[in-house]
């Protein structure tokens, strides 16, 4: 930032006319901040009798080139000059010229700084619309797309009939984050970590959630469900929870382990609860609410999604 250019005559015009000795233009300059490389130029500038407004016009543009550090500099100048006091030792035959430029300078100030004031008001107002709008875009559903839906319903059944376990794997684990983008307030997708890999993540309902999706034979044991568990509970600001979403759903050793607890983090859904959701007979986000409210009534581990929707028609 730099001052206006008109601002910056009134400015050097007051500063050789009300100062006016070259010892004290330095003195001057020096008072308020102005760096010793710069004043090394202006003794030198003094000593070949550069006139003081083109050396106060170098001083400016140097300060100009010290980008955000510059600045600060020279409004500390301009405030000292518009608030001059000292005009009785200005000689008389200099004094009527001085007060002149020193009333200029006051007045062109002031318009600058009225004008800054709306200028900062408006970037004020603009960045306060802008927070507004991201607070607003952060908590808002996302438009209604049929497209987008139906789109991830074909990729279902593409996926569906895979007999390469792995690549089926990890096409699920590709459109589950599809998912997550789509109905939660913000997902970040797989990521790795020092020592682990989780296969999503995504914050819904003031909460950040781990995901583990499997797609075996086998069901998901109770081990399983603890790895994740304990990644939660180590999760970084001590509230984090998590989704395991097993296809074939889950042992009933797992599901008699996890009975009755009282500080599950983990939300439990299988491959009903994804069908049923791609047939979109729920919403993603109806459903984990739905599945948090049964496990804190209830201490069931897991509610499926049929029997949510069953007690709806009811």
């Amino acid at each position: 930032m730099r001052l206006p250019q008109d601002v910056a005559n009134l400015l050097a015009t007051a500063v050789r006319d009300v100062i006016w000795f070259k010892d004290s233009v330095y003195s001057f300059l020096k008072s308020n901040g102005v760096p010793p490389v710069i004043l090394k130029e202006v003794k030198e500038q003094q000593g070949r009798k550069v006139p003081t407004i083109k050396t106060f016009h170098y001083v400016l543009d140097e300060l100009d080139s010290f980008g955000e550090t510059g600045w600060p500099v020279a409004k500390k100048i301009l405030t000292s000059m518009h608030y001059w006091k000292d005009t009785q030792s200005i000689a008389p035959e200099r004094k009527e010229a001085a007060l002149k430029s020193l009333a200029a300078l006051q007045k062109g100030c002031d318009e600058y700084l009225r004008e800054q004031a709306r200028s900062e008001k408006q970037e004020f107002e603009r960045r306060e619309r802008e927070m507004h709008q991201t607070r607003v875009d952060r908590s808002a559903m996302k438009q209604l797309d049929h497209k987008l839906l139906q789109a991830l319903r074909d990729e279902f059944d593409e996926i569906y009939p895979m007999t390469d376990t792995q690549r089926r794997g990890n096409r699920f684990e590709q459109l589950l984050n599809k998912l997550f983008s789509y109905y939660s307030e913000r997902s970040e997708g797989s990521f790795n970590r020092v020592g682990e890999q989780l296969d999503g993540l995504f914050y819904f309902d003031k909460h950040c959630y781990y995901v583990e999706a499997r797609w075996k034979k086998q069901k998901t044991n109770a081990g399983d469900v603890s790895r994740l568990r304990d990644r939660a509970m180590g999760g970084f600001g001590g509230d984090t929870k998590a989704l395991f979403i097993s296809f074939e759903g889950y042992t009933p050793d797992c599901l008699e382990s996890l009975k009755g607890r009282t500080d599950e983090r983990v939300l439990l859904m299988d491959g009903g609860d994804v069908r049923l959701i791609l047939d979109c007979q729920i919403a993603f986000d109806v459903l984990l609410a739905e599945k948090q409210i049964d496990i804190v009534r209830n201490k069931r581990p897991f509610v499926s999604g049929f029997e949510i929707l069953a007690k709806r028609t009811q």
